[in-house]
């Protein structure tokens, strides 16, 4: 089983957002996420594309939804003022049902051919950088082409997640609270230098404690 986990990412301070957030109905945790940025991890009652719109409007700053599944799909969708502005999507099609047209199936010898992406501009992801942005490599990344070979399989990721770490890294945010969801902290499976007192509880979400 891959991963699954959802989150929210919004370029404005943890200190910033937070006292904002109160009374908004929102129960899951919030970290920082860079010097002026915030990841909040929606519990699983909510998603994390649906809520970057309303955080965005809300927080009056730029809103990164993500969510991964099943360690095969990325999606990210980008809001501004409330309102969409960037759709990316590193596997179109994956959710859409078979079409029945009395057709046989492919056979398993014919080669599989990836979709390209949608969405795959970096310039797009900008307004959430955390420093200077190497373009090209942020781009390879969106089109699902590793940075290290050995996260790849013919030249594509093999994971979903750890194309998300990169394209985060890429953006000089902190890639590994940003690469994680509620469920995962709710257990106690905690990001690289995250400790549970780190994080901020949101809507009576309670602390975790930490696997040992």
């Amino acid at each position: 089983m891959g991963s699954f986990y959802g989150n929210v990412l919004v370029a404005r301070a943890c200190e910033a957002v937070v006292p904002l957030l109160d009374g908004q109905g929102l129960r899951g945790f919030a970290l920082s996420a860079g010097p002026e940025h915030t990841v909040i991890y929606p519990d699983p009652e909510t998603s994390g594309p649906d809520l970057a719109g309303p955080l965005s409007k809300l927080l009056a700053a730029p809103a990164l939804g993500m969510y991964l599944f099943d360690s095969d799909v990325l999606v990210m969708t980008l809001y501004e003022n409330g309102d969409l502005s960037h759709f990316y999507d590193s596997f179109p099609g994956y959710f859409d049902e078979p079409e029945d047209g009395g057709e046989d199936p492919p056979s398993a010898e014919e080669p599989f051919e990836w979709p390209e992406p949608t969405g795959a501009d970096p310039d797009a992801f900008l307004p959430l950088a955390a420093g200077p942005v190497d373009r090209a490599a942020l781009e390879s990344v969106l089109r699902c082409i590793p940075i290290d070979p050995e996260d790849g399989e013919d030249g594509r990721y093999v994971f979903a997640e750890a194309q998300h770490f990169d394209a985060m890294d890429c953006l000089r945010l902190n890639a590994p609270r940003l690469t994680t969801g509620y469920r995962y902290l709710a257990q106690g499976d905690l990001p690289y230098e995250t400790t549970a007192d780190d994080l901020v509880l949101l809507g009576g979400a309670q602390r975790p404690t930490a696997r040992t």
